[in-house]
């Protein structure tokens, strides 16, 4: 892509600056995607504290279906956008603020290239799972956006926040997880086995992926496996509680 370096600059600014979603990208492949997503994520490590961690999105048939995709996408999450229980984020500081519910990983040792991933190798290096939420902003983003574009902007990631319960990977069945999260005490997600894959095939895609282009998914890194619910909106100060089962429980303030 000649202009890719251009572009970079233009989306990182957007990004760290809260304006509006980029539209200038109706021409990108998603081969384009992948490098332009690579470019602005090294503008952003700075000043965000570096890269912490990563996300798998539309991980289920329908979504990419929506989205023209024969797989996944993906995106990074920064350091200084990881958050712990409790945390609190003020609505101001974002334009469209969405939250999703997740099972959050955290690795204990690094995943690098050299060879293709499976589920079976990646848990190896998964010290644990928890409960999270990814937060997301949307940015004035239209309803028509397009994967590449989407993609090159880093699938909207504004972090995550994630539980203090860590289950080992060996003692995870996601099937069994009951997902419940209330919004101000009132109950808005309420069911079982709602998580859009096995976590680990998640983990695995996002190694492949990434270490395919020389990435290295570090030892403390979070991994955010794909979201039990649709895209929540948050318009309104409001405290969110999420558990799920033997992940335990996140509490997310907005004020």
């Amino acid at each position: 892509m000649d202009d890719l370096d251009a572009r970079a600059g233009q989306i990182a600014g957007g990004i760290l600056a809260g304006a509006p979603f980029f539209e200038g990208l109706g021409d990108l492949t998603l081969a384009d995607a992948f490098d332009l997503q690579d470019a602005v994520a090294e503008r952003l490590a700075g000043p965000l504290g570096g890269r912490g961690g990563w996300k798998i999105a539309w991980n289920v048939p329908h979504l990419m279906e929506k989205f023209a995709m024969p797989h996944p996408g993906m995106g990074r999450v920064f350091k200084d956008h990881i958050r712990a229980d409790g945390a609190e984020i003020q609505l101001a500081d974002y334009q469209n603020l969405m939250i999703e519910a997740e099972i959050v990983a955290r690795l204990s040792a690094d995943i690098g290239p050299g060879r293709t991933h499976t589920k079976e190798s990646v848990a190896a290096a998964v010290e644990g799972f928890t409960v999270g939420y990814e937060v997301l902003d949307r940015r004035a983003s239209p309803a028509d956006a397009r994967a590449p574009a989407i993609l090159a902007q880093n699938v909207f990631n504004a972090g995550a926040v994630h539980g203090a319960t860590w289950v080992e990977t060996g003692a995870l069945d996601p099937g069994a997880i009951q997902t419940v999260m209330t919004d101000n005490d009132t109950i808005v997600v309420d069911g079982a086995a709602m998580a859009p894959q096995d976590p680990l095939e998640a983990i695995a895609f996002l190694a492949n992926h990434y270490t395919a282009r020389g990435e290295t998914m570090n030892a403390g890194d979070i991994i955010l496996c794909g979201s039990h619910i649709p895209l929540y909106p948050i318009e309104n100060q409001t405290k969110l509680v999420l558990s799920m089962g033997e992940l335990g429980a996140v509490t997310l303030v907005v004020s």
